[in-house]
């Protein structure tokens, strides 16, 4: 009897990663995220009812593990950036994964199944509000941007955002375990139906009526395909010089451009030398694109860049570096803006870093702890600098959004540019750090739900990965081969009118927090329930 219990909590734990995998990797994956959690339902049920030795840290143990299966099977390819930054994802992001299933487990000893089960809906999209937006954010397979490959289904994310989706998954996973254990009544299968199927309808509906909005405008992106890992910084073996690649840029970028294009955008990075701002106009490469934008009439240039900023003797930020020469500075990951008739070039430093490939968390607290040791070593206690807001660039008739590769996948974030003016999200990346896996494709996916979100087009260039273009629903109407150096050009429409959830944000979030706070001080004030 006990073999035959073991046999079936280790199905159980395999069944978690099984379900909940496919979403990540293609169109209909989704609906299996509507039964992919049921199966720790079950995991927690089978433990408290045999009562074994240590029930909580079984149940913690076998959470853990199915959890981290289901890590393993969608973010593998992390690897091959980083292989100690992805074994340290892993077990990190897994562990914050199962906090709120402890949470679980004891509020329903406390409160009963039926309170404890809805108590998991507020302690998960807690979960995911707070990892959203703390220094050690990763919310890569936050349940919600499940949906990024059948984005058909979830149009209502301009009311909710992608947190709507989580709930979503959370309430029908509720209803499945329920229905289960009701034996499929006649009444849990019409709760499941209306759960089910309402969203569905709506969604379609929605697609089906929308119509693009705003001015049309031409942009074209650009693929130059440079290999992050033996051409494109300086010191590689077939390094190819700064001032080669942005001659590379603009010779594509000349093969779509014509005299209705507005805007041409370059990948994250596209130039790496590493310019002082206060000079930044004099360098080779960047004199190179001004020239080139002043030639044209009415164009503007997107792209980046790395780039640095002196402070001098003052320390003006907590990520700021000490140098001898040249005192405080800070080095950024830098989006810049070229207009034709302008001078100036416009900046954006990025904001949403990864964690602990660039940015350490808390760099404020870290060198409060260890500031005069990193002082000493030459260190920076906080990586790349950042900065407070975000930032619009403008042309004459529209506002772009300068966002930089791991941004794209944070919503919320994503509406601050649009409460700035944005008309148009511009996603520069390069995905080529993970090579031809399904990582590139994924953060692909992500971009449609940013376009529902706030009903803004997106043109996405990428120096390697896929490059393209969605429209205001989500439709990728156009993109790139990977691998490739290639150019695509586009017209778009450029909306002015702001969702629901540009205005409210994660507010489902918001209030789970709370009511998360309130349910955790309430079952531990409550007796058990018999």
């Amino acid at each position: 009897m006990k073999i035959a219990r073991r046999k079936n909590l280790w199905l159980l734990t395999l069944l978690v990663p099984i379900l909940l995998s496919p979403a990540w990797y293609f169109v209909g994956g989704c609906l299996f995220l509507f039964v992919g959690i049921v199966p720790l339902f079950m995991i927690e049920q089978e433990i408290r009812n045999t009562n074994p030795k240590y029930p909580k840290l079984r149940f913690f143990a076998y959470t853990y593990l199915s959890l981290f299966l289901w890590n393993i099977a969608t973010t593998w390819w992390v690897w091959n950036a980083s292989a100690g930054g992805a074994i340290g994802m892993l077990i990190a992001n897994t562990l914050l994964m199962t906090l709120p299933w402890i949470l679980y487990s004891q509020m329903k000893q406390k409160l009963g199944l039926k309170w404890g089960l809805w108590a998991l809906v507020c302690f998960w999209l807690a979960f995911e509000y707070i990892h959203l937006n703390w220094d050690l954010s990763w919310s890569w397979l936050n349940l919600g941007n499940g949906f990024a490959y059948s984005h058909f289904l979830v149009q209502w994310y301009e009311f909710t955002g992608s947190l709507g989706g989580t709930l979503w998954v959370l309430i029908l996973n509720i209803l499945v375990y329920q229905a289960i254990q009701e034996g499929f009544s006649k009444k849990a299968v019409i709760r499941l139906s209306i759960i089910f199927f309402v969203p569905v309808i709506f969604s379609i509906v929605l697609y089906a009526v929308h119509t693009e909005k705003g001015e049309k405008v031409e942009v074209v992106v650009v693929q130059p395909n440079i290999d992050p890992y033996s051409q494109k910084f300086i010191g590689q073996n077939s390094f190819i010089p700064y001032d080669k690649q942005a001659q590379m840029f603009l010779a594509l970028a000349q093969k779509q451009i014509t005299n209705r294009t507005e805007l041409v955008i370059f990948p994250e990075t596209a130039f790496d030398e590493g310019y002082d701002e206060r000079g930044i106009k004099d360098y080779a490469p960047i004199r190179m694109i001004s020239d080139f934008v002043k030639k044209k009439d009415n164009l503007y240039l997107l792209g980046g860049t790395t780039s640095w900023l002196v402070y001098g003797k003052d320390k003006k930020s907590p990520t700021a570096r000490q140098n001898a020469q040249v005192g405080f500075y800070d080095v950024f990951n830098t989006a810049m803006f070229f207009g034709n008739k302008v001078d100036s070039i416009a900046l954006y430093h990025k904001s949403k870093l990864v964690p602990l490939v660039e940015s350490m968390p808390y760099p404020a607290i870290i060198e409060t702890i260890f500031g005069s040791l990193i002082i000493n070593l030459g260190g920076s206690s906080g990586g790349l600098g950042k900065q407070p807001e975000r930032e619009v660039f403008f042309s004459k008739k529209f506002g772009y959004a300068p966002i930089i590769c791991y941004e794209s996948i944070y919503g919320e974030y994503v509406t601050e540019y649009v409460q700035k003016g944005a008309n148009i999200l511009c996603v520069i990346t390069n995905d080529g750090w993970w090579g031809d896996t399904p990582g590139y494709k994924q953060h692909l996916q992500m971009a449609r739900l940013r376009a529902i979100e706030t009903r803004r087009a997106v043109a996405r260039s990428a120096n390697t990965g896929i490059s393209g273009f969605i429209n205001q629903r989500g439709d990728l109407i156009e993109k790139t081969a990977y691998w490739v150096s290639d150019v695509r050009k586009q017209t778009l429409q450029a909306n002015t009118e702001k969702t629901i959830y540009v205005q409210i944000g994660d507010i489902l979030g918001k209030v789970a927090v709370l009511v998360s706070f309130l349910v955790v001080i309430y079952g531990f004030i409550k007796k058990k329930v018999s």
